[in-house]
Order: structure tokens, then C-alpha cells, then sequence
């Protein structure tokens, strides 16, 4: 199965034909704060108990299984790494753009692409 899902920061075009989906929207989070993940949605997926936020992931497992593209957007950086040609220059960004080192951004779609393999 080819996975067409990325992470990127808020500050980064997104590619044609891409779908854009925002973690803050996911249930996951704190507010808009994607660096802390609620209580009940800590730990292995399966122990997980928050209900919107399993089906927001079971959603963009669908897409995959789909042959979606999708871009995971989060809110705490700007600019993740340039992942092809196809995106904005990077050098049109400040490069002192924020990066959070504690985003969970890859975690999501990591978690995202082992769910679409097994089911």
C-alpha cells in the first residue's frame, strides 16, 4: 500500500491534490494546543477512550485505505522539512520559523499509516 500522508507545519503550502486536515480539529489536543495530548488519549491507541479522537484517526485510516493524499497539519510549527519540489520554497520562509521538538505531528501519522497496514 502506497501512503500519500505527510505532516506538515501551518506555514507550508499544501500539494495539489492534497487534502488538508488540521490536528487541532482531531479531539486530541488541549484546545488549538497541539503539544499536549488530552488524558484519555495517551498511551497505545487501543487504550485510547476518547471516541472523537479515535474516529477522526480511523477517518484518515479510511483515506488511506482510499488512496488519499493528505496533509496532517499542526499548529505548533511553521515549517516542518521540505518533503519534494512540489512544496513552497522554503527559502520564501524565515528560516528562524518555529519547529516544536515536541510535536506529535509524525507520532499521528506514524500511528496513521500502521493502522491502514494492518486493517
Amino acid at each position: 500500500m502506497d501512503f500519500q500522508i505527510t505532516h506538515i507545519g501551518i506555514k507550508q503550502d499544501r500539494q495539489n491534490g492534497f487534502r488538508y486536515k488540521r490536528l487541532h480539529n482531531s479531539g486530541i489536543f488541549r484546545g488549538n494546543d497541539t503539544r499536549q495530548k488530552l488524558i484519555d488519549c495517551q498511551g497505545p491507541f487501543e487504550e485510547w477512550t476518547n471516541i472523537s479522537a479515535r474516529k477522526w484517526i480511523f477517518a484518515r485510516v479510511k483515506e488511506q485505505k482510499e488512496g488519499r493524499k493528505v496533509h496532517i497539519v499542526c499548529d505548533c510549527c511553521d515549517v516542518i522539512e521540505e518533503q519534494g519540489n512540489d512544496y513552497k520554497k522554503l527559502s520564501d520562509i524565515n528560516l528562524t520559523t518555529r519547529k516544536n521538538k515536541n510535536c506529535y505531528g509524525d507520532e499521528i501519522v506514524v500511528l496513521i499509516k500502521s493502522l491502514a497496514k494492518q486493517n
